[in-house]
């Protein structure tokens, strides 16, 4: 057994498919097969429980898993501790963000430290916050950004940005697009296209909140944690979204009318958070010194 095979495996139980792990780690399938049957065989249990269509761990595969995320973490941090005793700074620094808060932030940054730093690769990883942690629990990111709030407990960081929550329009609603301000009481039944709340998440209940402490009916006809999926429902005249304003930066501006909500304050805070127990190698430390910000309690 070796820590190629565990890279493999972990590859395979995130991806629930052989094809989604090869393409993932840039190799044929073959080859990853053969390696999953390998480990099996040295390993004397079944890791993977296997269908026509997706492939699920079993109940060994997935303590095997656990560990084996544990031992690619540790690897990680000592390859970081290593290279960071030389002089120049190398090394893959790997990062998570939701797309449309990444896609504001991260680039310029990138670019930036490209610049300073050009030994060091990243890898940017998006997905929603409950994602996004996932990714940052498993070592498999250094770096998060996520939308606030979530349990600190196991985290430091620094608030980067506070921005509003607003109602969007199709450009193409005659009845919305001439409105720059609305009040709540003014969605009272109107079709509404949330953003889903996740597990330990609860920003994305803060219009509904709003809503039902004033006993404003609420019709929802859809929720999703995909931004695009969110603002194509609106483009198509289905309903309002309400959101942060910066995940509208994932679609062109001209397809959708941005409308303020005048008589409450609904704000979305946006954080760049790394864990405790991990210490930060020095790519990690000098990316996140380029970003300003608050400490978090």
């Amino acid at each position: 057994m070796d820590i190629r095979q565990l890279r493999y495996f972990c590859a395979i139980a995130e991806e629930g498919q052989i094809s989604r792990a090869a393409r993932r780690l840039h190799i044929a399938q073959p080859p990853l097969s053969r390696q999953l049957r390998l480990l099996e065989e040295e390993l004397g249990v079944a890791l993977i429980e296997r269908s026509t269509r997706h492939m699920s761990l079993t109940q060994a595969g997935r303590l095997f898993y656990s560990h084996a995320v544990k031992i690619l973490g540790m690897m990680h941090t000592a390859v970081d501790d290593v290279r960071d005793k030389g002089e120049d700074i190398g090394g893959t620094l790997a990062i998570g963000s939701p797309p449309a808060v990444g896609g504001l932030y991260m680039p310029n940054r990138i670019e930036r430290f490209h610049e300073q730093y050009p030994q060091v690769r990243f890898c940017w990883r998006e997905g929603n916050t409950y994602r996004v942690l996932e990714l940052l629990e498993r070592d498999l990111v250094e770096v998060a950004m996520v939308r606030m709030p979530i349990l600190m407990g196991d985290y430091d960081g620094k608030l980067i940005l506070s921005e509003p929550w607003v109602v969007v329009a199709s450009s193409q609603d005659a009845h919305w697009r001439s409105r720059q301000s609305v009040v709540l009481s003014e969605l009272a039944d109107v079709p509404l296209i949330l953003m889903h709340r996740q597990e330990g998440i609860y920003c994305h209940d803060m219009a509904v909140n709003e809503m039902q402490l004033r006993q404003i009916p609420i019709n929802v006809i859809c929720e999703s944690d995909n931004i695009s999926a969110i603002l194509s429902l609106v483009d198509r005249g289905l309903g309002l979204a309400v959101l942060p304003e910066s995940t509208l930066s994932v679609r062109p501006a001209r397809d959708f009318h941005r409308i303020t909500v005048s008589d409450c304050s609904l704000t979305s805070n946006v954080a760049l958070i790394w864990k405790k127990a991990r210490r930060l190698s020095r790519a990690a430390g000098l990316f996140i010194s380029m970003f300003d910000g608050e400490p978090l309690k």
